[in-house]
C-alpha cells in the first residue's frame, strides 16, 4: 500500500482522471513514436480494460484535430467502453474474436494495434513469460492478417527466454523496432514494450513467420 501511495503516476492519474496509471506508459510511447496521427484512424486496443489506453488515444487524436477515427477495445473481461468508442468482450486466442474484429471494420484494414495484454501472473517468471508470449503471438497474427502495410503495432512484452524469437519476428514484420521501458513502468516489473513501426509488404507466410530461429534468420533484414 505504501508503494501505491508513494507512486507519482498513481497520484497523477487521480488528478487527470485517467482510468489507470497505464495511460502514462502509452503517453511516453506516443511521445517517442508518434503513434496517433492522420494515418491512425482504425485502431484496436487489446487488453482494453479498464480503458486507459483508448482514453489516451482519443485525447491524442482530438488534440491533433484528427476525426473520423474508430477505436475498438477487446478484452476477455467485461468492461465499459470509452466515449465514442466500441468494445467487444472476447478472447484473442480464439479465431472468432479475430473474425469479429474484421467484421467491425467492415473489411477495412487496421492502422494501429495496441496491446497491453497480460495473463494473470502466478508469480513464476518462466510461466508468466510463456503466457505473455502466447498473447503476443495472437497480437502478431492479428497484425499479419489485418494490419495495413506501413501500419504500427505496440505491445507489452514480459522479459524471458522466448523474447529473442519474438524480436526476430517483429524485425521481419516491421521496418523499425523500438524496445522501451517507460519511466511510468514500475522498476521491479519485467515488462517492456515492443513498438513495430511501418509494417512491411511481407513476402512470408504466417507459418514461416512462426517457424524456428534457423528459418527466420533466412528472412531477417
Amino acid at each position: 500500500m505504501q508503494k501505491v501511495q508513494n507512486d507519482p503516476f498513481t497520484n497523477k492519474k487521480k488528478s487527470e482522471f485517467f482510468r489507470s496509471r497505464a495511460a502514462y506508459k502509452l503517453i511516453e510511447i506516443d511521445q517517442r513514436c508518434r503513434l496517433f496521427n492522420k494515418s491512425s484512424k482504425n485502431i484496436v486496443d487489446l487488453g482494453f480494460a479498464p480503458g486507459a489506453w483508448t482514453q489516451v488515444a482519443v485525447h491524442a487524436l482530438e488534440k491533433r484535430k484528427i476525426d473520423n477515427y474508430r477505436i475498438l477495445g477487446i478484452d476477455i473481461n467485461d468492461a465499459v467502453p470509452y466515449k465514442g468508442c466500441s468494445y467487444i468482450q472476447g478472447d484473442l486466442l480464439k479465431k472468432e474474436t479475430h473474425l469479429k474484429i474484421k467484421q467491425f471494420f467492415k473489411g477495412e484494414e487496421i492502422d494501429l494495434i495496441m496491446s497491453d495484454m497480460m495473463v494473470n501472473c502466478i508469480g513464476h517468471s518462466h510461466y508468466d513469460h510463456l503466457g505473455n508470449m502466447e498473447l503476443c503471438s495472437a497480437a502478431m497474427i492479428l497484425a499479419f492478417d489485418q494490419l495495413k502495410t506501413r501500419g504500427n503495432l505496440v505491445m507489452k512484452v514480459w522479459h524471458g527466454a522466448e523474447e529473442e524469437l519474438l524480436e526476430l519476428r517483429m524485425r521481419i514484420m516491421f521496418e523499425r523496432l523500438v524496445r522501451m521501458k517507460p519511466e511510468s513502468s514500475r522498476a521491479e516489473s519485467s515488462e517492456l514494450f515492443y513498438i513495430g513501426l511501418k509494417k512491411r509488404d511481407l513476402n512470408i507466410s504466417l507459418q514461416e513467420l512462426f517457424s524456428d530461429k534457423e528459418t527466420l534468420l533466412k528472412y531477417s533484414i
